[in-house]
């Protein structure tokens, strides 16, 4: 077989990997906190079979966090939070702690403080806050002291990652954290309170995305049913051993 079609293929595969990325990004345009995905293409050489034979170069697609800072959107609302730069909201799920920029907070019928989406919301010590319902107005202060009545109840668990670009997307605004990241540290920043940030999703800059790595998946599939044709042609036209 050409060595050539596994390039084609793999070029194929890597454009597969930049278009889920993107569908992703464009679905999430409108999600608060979203950090859009960015594919990461490298070239490498590939061992062909067992014999060590090195093949041409192929194609391999990973992605990473873009994490620019979306736009802001004033809300004036006391229980919305922007956090600071490459800064994390920690939340409690099913599969342990994530982390998100999505600052929009409720208290839900049990007391505790959530994301928009139910999930709690964490304390410095790792467990969720709990409110009383009954006391009075809850508050956040731009230091992310939780207050029902002038009465301090915790702090968000807001943290930082040395290499937050490395963190894994989980779906919506929630990211889990990676060996590449790092571990989270606490967040010295200021948090802004009765704000937003929007996702940092381009809807026109994706849609062209899309458009051009359809483009590039068809050129690829194209190389590789030429190569296949070139190989059949080889095999049915050169006679073999007399």
């Amino acid at each position: 077989m050409t060595d050539g079609i596994y390039v084609a293929l793999s070029g194929a595969i890597a454009q597969t990997s930049a278009l889920d990325a993107t569908a992703s990004n464009l679905a999430n345009a409108s999600t608060d906190g979203y950090q859009r995905m960015r594919p990461i293409f490298r070239e490498a050489l590939a061992q062909a079979g067992g014999n060590g034979t090195p093949m041409p170069s192929v194609t391999a697609s990973t992605t990473t966090l873009d994490t620019t800072r979306g736009a802001l959107r004033v809300t004036g609302r006391s229980l919305d939070v922007t956090l600071p730069d490459k800064s994390y909201l920690a939340a409690s799920t099913t599969n342990g702690e994530r982390y998100t920029r999505a600052g929009s907070l409720a208290v839900a019928s049990d007391g505790t403080l959530t994301t928009s989406h139910g999930t709690p919301v964490l304390a410095e010590d790792g467990r969720p806050i709990r409110t009383d319902r009954t006391k009075g107005e809850i508050t956040i202060t731009p230091t992310g002291e939780v207050r029902q009545c002038d009465t301090k109840i915790a702090r968000l668990r807001v943290v930082t990652f040395a290499k937050p670009e490395q963190l894994a997307p989980e779906g919506g605004s929630l990211l889990a954290t990676t060996a590449g990241a790092g571990a989270p540290a606490a967040s010295t920043g200021q948090l802004s309170i009765g704000s937003l940030e929007e996702s940092n999703t381009s809807v026109v800059g994706s849609m062209t995305e899309l458009v051009t790595e359809g483009r590039n998946f068809d050129a690829f599939q194209r190389a590789i049913d030429a190569f296949h044709d070139a190989d059949h042609l080889l095999m049915t036209s050169v006679p073999g051993d007399q």
